[in-house]
């Protein structure tokens, strides 16, 4: 077999280069290689509301041991802000229609943009592109739409609930929400506890919304829900029964929520059995008859065996 002055064989020697070779290889691509830059993710809401006076959007990376050259910012190809630590200030805001930066509180990995300056138009597809120094000046990017909302003006409506019901009966209801984009979610909230979703259906129409270029929606939609329930005696605490429709708008936390309530009582003809506890399970039914049966027992033979004992006597006839 062939060997080298070391002593070592050649199937080893090739072992150990190719070893070195993916190590080389290693340290240069986390030094300085093609990949050195990667972009993490892009935070761009997807819908803003457009009573927020603020929307941070944000940029994350990770520079692999390479210096940062710079972060650059577009909305639909227009350049309105960048970032270049090498530069005093490092900050810079650009005039384009639409949007105006807060530049004190903008940075290498966010910038602000103010919601309810005059002018301000969110709407649009946001671009972040970074980029790496010399040599090797690489550079990345990413980008999003974000939409502006348009909230509902109004409570959604609650129609087709009884001012009573008969214990048996069944309700039908259904709510539609105002017009909004993007289009409401609708719940059902049953005396403070929410309806399971297998209790509805969804009676929306299923339509295609035109989007202009920006993916602003230029059409507003409804929602409608439906609850089908028969309904208990439990259903009516205290004689009483409340529903609510609760709407909300998807992906905007800040946005608060429509609701309409309506509340049906139980029938004049069932006001007694409104007055009364509601039943208890046959289990617990059986537990506490035969609870009461026990005692019962126990009690008769306390008195019999006071009979055979009078007072002052003992088992055994002793005084």
């Amino acid at each position: 077999m062939p060997s080298t002055s070391a002593g070592l064989t050649m199937p080893r020697l090739l072992l150990l280069a190719a070893a070195l070779q993916s190590c080389c290889l290693l340290t240069w691509t986390r030094i300085g290689g093609a990949d050195a830059l990667i972009l993490t993710r892009l935070e761009v809401p997807l819908f803003v509301d457009p009573r927020s006076a603020k929307v941070a959007l944000r940029c994350i990376y990770d520079l692999e041991g390479a210096a940062l050259y710079s972060v650059k910012w577009y909305r639909n190809d227009f350049e309105f802000f960048r970032y270049m630590p090498g530069i005093a200030p490092p900050g810079q805001a650009f005039n384009v229609t639409g949007v105006k930066v807060d530049v004190e509180r903008s940075d290498h990995e966010q910038v602000i943009l103010l919601g309810q300056a005059d002018g301000v138009n969110l709407a649009g597809t946001y671009l972040c592109e970074v980029s790496t120094e010399s040599p090797k000046f690489i550079s990345k990017y990413d980008s999003a739409n974000m939409s502006v909302a348009v909230v509902p003006k109004r409570d959604p409506a609650l129609e087709g609930v009884r001012a009573s019901y008969e214990v048996g009966e069944v309700m039908e209801a259904e709510c539609t929400s105002a017009p909004s984009y993007p289009p409401a979610n609708l719940t059902f909230v049953l005396n403070d506890k929410e309806v399971s979703s297998l209790l509805t259906r969804d009676l929306t129409p299923q339509v295609t919304l035109p989007v202009d270029g920006g993916g602003q929606a230029i059409q507003l939609s409804t929602t409608r829900l439906g609850l089908t329930l028969r309904l208990e005696r439990t259903h009516f605490p205290g004689g009483s029964m409340s529903l609510i429709c609760r709407s909300t708008l998807p992906g905007i936390s800040a946005a608060r929520s429509r609701k309409t309530e309506v509340t049906s009582a139980l029938a004049a003809s069932n006001q007694r059995l409104a007055q009364e506890p509601p039943p208890q399970s046959k289990a617990r039914a059986l537990l506490v008859h035969r609870e009461g049966e026990f005692l019962s027992l126990f009690l008769t033979l306390v008195v019999i065996f006071r009979n055979i004992f009078p007072s002052g006597e003992t088992l055994s006839g002793d005084p």
